[in-house]
């Protein structure tokens, strides 16, 4: 197990690398304690201390896992000295290692932190470890149904109690936010970016985009930055080459950026209407078929009426699909992709299949 100062971190997945952007922002990760973590001592932070370290820990039995944000700060006035280490869990599958990793994690700072204290001060009676904090942050589709604290991963952990290692990580689960409580965030780029990541489709991005265009308007040149790698990946994603365009317009002129906005809201609905009238067509089709082997009367008014049904199914299903292949063409899992599109894995791997076929 080694600690890499100078290589890259080894996790390229684009929807991971969004949410590293997003909290190597200083603004957004103490937006992020406390606004989300709501931690007591969160107001006992030392802001100007904070730096983000670039040290980075590489697990021998996670080889493509990294630590991924590792802020250094003090508390209280400089009195007491703290270690944030922020795991980005991104990935929409849910791991139920993720206390035994951030254990795995929290041992490899303390271990580098040991080995590069003065050698004559970590013999001294006073010598002190910095506290390290865990945080997971986490945007799958799936509830997290992990354990928060270690304790709960050992065998009898409820007989053998405070004689058990331990520790609580805090979760912040993107999903789990609204409008009402980002609200008050003292980051308008933390507030805009937990946003998109609730949005589950082309239409529920762009309606972000409006309803927040006066947030995005006042951001910082870097904090647009971060916020431009966002929405290159959701229009990889969606299939879409809007997103950046509308970011500067929006940057340039919030009318001009108004209009385009309502008139590509206008158009994604225009398109997943057309995939459901398609597919309410076909469906009626089949319906009136059905009626007639069944009956003039009753089974034609009964098979149009499951026909539209089957319809508007079909054309959800055919959105599914192309996003499913976007996200396939980015190189996501297909256990990833089936929890992404909640398509069933067999599905998801037909479709791998197909587009291996056209490569």
């Amino acid at each position: 197990m080694n600690d890499r100062s100078n290589e890259p971190n080894e996790v390229s997945d684009p929807h991971e690398t969004r949410a590293r952007e997003l909290f190597a922002n200083k603004e957004a990760f103490v937006s992020l304690l406390k606004d989300c973590v709501k931690a007591e001592w969160a107001g006992d932070l030392d802001v100007d201390s904070l730096r983000k370290s670039d040290t980075k820990f590489v697990l021998q039995d996670f080889s493509k896992k990294a630590a991924d944000t590792i802020y250094e700060a003090t508390i209280n006035n400089g009195s007491q000295k703290v270690i944030f280490y922020v795991h980005v869990e991104m990935q929409s599958d849910v791991d139920f290692r993720m206390p035994y990793r951030l254990l795995l994690y929290m041992v490899e700072i303390l271990r580098h932190h040991y080995n590069n204290s003065d050698e004559n001060e970590r013999k001294r009676k006073d010598f002190k470890f910095p506290a390290v904090v865990p945080i997971v942050f986490y945007s799958g589709g799936k509830e997290w149904t992990v354990p928060t604290r270690l304790r709960d991963m050992f065998d009898g952990h409820k007989r053998f109690g405070d004689s058990l290692l331990n520790f609580d990580y805090a979760l912040v689960d993107a999903k789990g936010y609204d409008d009402d409580s980002v609200k008050g965030f003292q980051s308008r780029l933390l507030k805009v970016m937990m946003m998109f990541e609730k949005a589950e489709n082309i239409t529920e991005l762009i309606e972000v985009m409006q309803k927040y265009e006066g947030d995005i308007g006042l951001l910082s040149e870097e904090e647009m930055r971060i916020l431009s790698v966002a929405v290159d990946v959701l229009d990889i994603v969606y299939g879409t080459g809007e997103g950046k365009r509308i970011l500067g317009k929006i940057r340039a002129g919030p009318k001009e950026a108004s209009g385009m906005l309502s008139n590509l809201l206008q158009n994604e609905r225009d398109r997943e209407r057309q995939f459901i009238n398609q597919g309410i067509s076909q469906g009626i089709s089949q319906g009136i078929s059905q009626g007639i082997s069944q009956g003039i009367s009753q089974g034609i008014s009964q098979g149009i009426s499951q026909g539209i049904s089957q319809g508007i199914s079909q054309g959800r299903q055919q959105e599914k699909i192309e996003t499913a292949e976007a996200l396939l063409g980015m190189g996501d899992s297909i256990a990833k992709v089936a929890a992404a599109t909640k398509l069933p894995i067999e599905k998801v791997e037909e479709i791998s299949k197909q587009l291996n076929l056209k490569m």
